[in-house]
């Protein structure tokens, strides 16, 4: 105790104000307005976020404050893209030589090849802010990195309007998206929204062994 506050809890409020601050803003009140995120992940996700959400972990606001904080001290470009009444939002970390958009990934492991969502992300902001190529640079946390480079792709951005507009349609329904299966569903805090999960109890604790012995008495 630190007189007669808990120092933890002031801890954990100070992680709250910051993750409130360095989180991208959305207005959860226009489903005519998309970010290019929320049409990038998956689609479930991105409806919950906005109409049920969960509070993440102190784990995973320490997580995303890592990322944001980074990117809270860069340019931080918008951009927008209008296609009827949707509007697709974008923020592009940086923008060089006025002709390069820079977006960046923190992840645990550099990837042999980049991630389908953060190239369709990148390319929705080479079209929203009309610049023709790209570098998607990922690090790690040894200060490793790996670059790919990404030249506007329209069919790409085809798909992620696509997404987009069927966000912004199931939010002005109030349907919830159909599941998008992926490894990224594993980490997922609304894992349990989508999936059924109970763990088979086996009071031997060898259910593989007691499945065979029943088949070879077959």
């Amino acid at each position: 105790m630190l007189g007669d506050r808990n120092l933890l809890g002031l801890i954990e409020k100070a992680f709250g104000r910051l993750y409130e601050d360095l989180s991208i803003k959305v207005d959860k009140t226009n489903s005519d307005r998309i970010h290019a995120l929320e049409a990038a992940i998956c689609t479930r996700l991105s409806y919950y976020e906005r109409k049920d959400p969960i509070i993440p972990s102190d784990f995973s606001k320490i997580s995303i404050l890592l990322d944001q904080g980074m990117r809270h001290g860069l340019s931080n470009i918008k951009g927008e893209f209008h296609a009827d009444s949707l509007t697709l939002e974008v923020t592009a970390d940086m923008i060089v030589a006025d002709e390069f958009v820079i977006r960046f990934e923190i992840v645990p492991e550099l990837p042999e090849v980049p991630h389908p969502r953060h190239l369709m992300y990148l390319n929705a902001c080479l079209f929203a802010l009309n610049k023709n190529d790209g570098f998607l640079i990922y690090l790690d946390g040894d200060g490793k990195t790996a670059q790919f480079s990404l030249t506007k792709n329209n069919r790409m951005f085809e798909e992620i309007i696509r997404r987009a507009r069927v966000l912004s349609t199931l939010l002005k329904d109030n349907k919830v998206p159909i599941v998008e299966p992926s490894d990224l569903c594993i980490r997922c805090k609304y894992y349990e929204r989508c999936f059924a999960r109970e763990r088979v109890k086996n009071s031997s604790g060898d259910l593989i062994g007691d499945l065979f012995g029943k088949l070879k008495g077959k």
